[in-house]
């Protein structure tokens, strides 16, 4: 007549397959999230999964190839000069810098270092030379060391807005 041991012993077997219910739920749900986010992150087109590496050109319809830096004939073009002689010649007011700005290491007597010409930075020339075949500008100013594309002959001829408030 004791009713109470009988329901005691389906109620653990309720709750056991409640737990592993449970349990696989959140398994689930965890694993659909962590799917979703790595597909929506890395989605299936992307160069990664591709295969090209960062130097190769992608070759897709709709993607575009740009050439940032400067060409090899411009970079030559440069004055190259050792640190040992550069130290010694007068630079005006400005005082030539004991470390390169890219790399942050000092300077040797027996460095050679590459001048851009409009500005007069100086630079280690494995550094400079890295970072201007990625970036047309010096990496301290930003100038361009390359020549400017000529006015337009209508910024010539249009009057400036001047605002009267």
């Amino acid at each position: 007549m004791d009713n109470s041991t009988e329901y005691s012993g389906s109620a653990g077997i309720n709750g056991y397959a409640y737990a592993i219910g449970m349990s696989s739920g959140v398994l689930v749900l965890i694993i659909s999230i962590t799917l979703a986010a790595y597909f929506c992150t890395y989605g299936v087109d992307s160069p990664t999964h591709t295969g090209t590496n960062q130097g190769d050109s992608i070759t897709d319809h709709d993607s575009i190839v740009m050439e940032l830096g400067l060409d090899e004939a411009t970079l030559a073009s440069y004055p190259k000069l050792l640190y040992s002689k550069a130290r010694l010649e007068p630079r005006g007011n400005d005082l030539l810098p004991s470390c390169c700005s890219i790399c942050l290491g000092d300077y040797k007597d027996s460095d050679m270092l590459r001048l851009l010409p409009d500005c007069g930075h100086v630079f280690h020339l494995k550094c400079v030379d890295c970072w201007l075949r990625l970036h047309p500008t010096c990496p301290i100013c930003r100038n361009s060391p390359m020549p400017t594309p000529l006015s337009t002959p209508l910024a010539e001829v249009a009057p400036l807005a001047v605002s009267r408030y």
